[in-house]
């Protein structure tokens, strides 16, 4: 699944610097050698520009960046960092009950952006209605074991919140699909 999502990851990048009319500025997650290199030049003379650091990046542009090896270089960062803080915690009870919330509360709200996309468009233009019938019969099915088999509420009660946003984007498929592009050219007579 990572591989998949690296692939993907480097065929946008890659095309989406091939469709640049315009080059645009170079937004990267670590600095390049001659960066680095600028950066030593810039310590020994007083009074030129500051040197980038690491802190200095625009959030903005997170995850938006202009190279595959940024997207690299940060999950090795995250990949690294979390195993090293799991490492040192993985006795502290706590922090592996959070870590498991986590998890699974990211999983429940996978949902989210697409009601907030369905409700800033007034549509579900593009969205597949059996898609979303399955997604809320496999969560049901989800909660119930969770349920059944008396796992840590943290489970049944993400899943709860995983039914509720699938029922909420169910409610907007019926709310808006007046506005679909079929029911438009219907209206106008297409």
């Amino acid at each position: 699944m990572n591989i998949t999502m690296f692939v993907m990851i480097h065929l946008c990048v890659t095309v989406r610097k091939k469709n640049q009319i315009i080059r645009a500025r170079e937004r990267i997650f670590t600095a390049q050698p001659d960066d680095t290199a600028r950066w030593l030049d810039q310590r020994s003379n007083v009074g030129r520009e500051k040197p980038r650091r690491f802190y200095d990046m625009d959030r903005k542009y997170f995850w938006a960046w202009t190279d595959f090896q940024s997207y690299l270089d940060c999950m090795l960062v995250f990949s690294v960092l979390g195993a090293a803080i799991t490492y040192l915690l993985i006795e502290f009870s706590p922090f592996v009950e959070l870590i498991g919330f986590l998890a699974v509360f990211t999983e429940a709200m996978l949902g989210a952006p697409q009601i907030a996309k369905n409700y800033q468009n007034k549509s579900t233009e593009g969205m597949s209605l059996s898609m979303v019938i399955m997604w809320t019969c496999g969560d049901i099915f989800k909660t119930a074991y969770f349920v059944i088999r008396e796992a840590p509420s943290q489970f049944w009660v993400c899943g709860g919140l995983q039914v509720s946003l699938d029922i909420i984007i169910l409610f907007q498929v019926w709310l808006y699909h007046d506005n679909t592009a079929a029911a438009r050219r219907l209206r106008r007579g297409d």
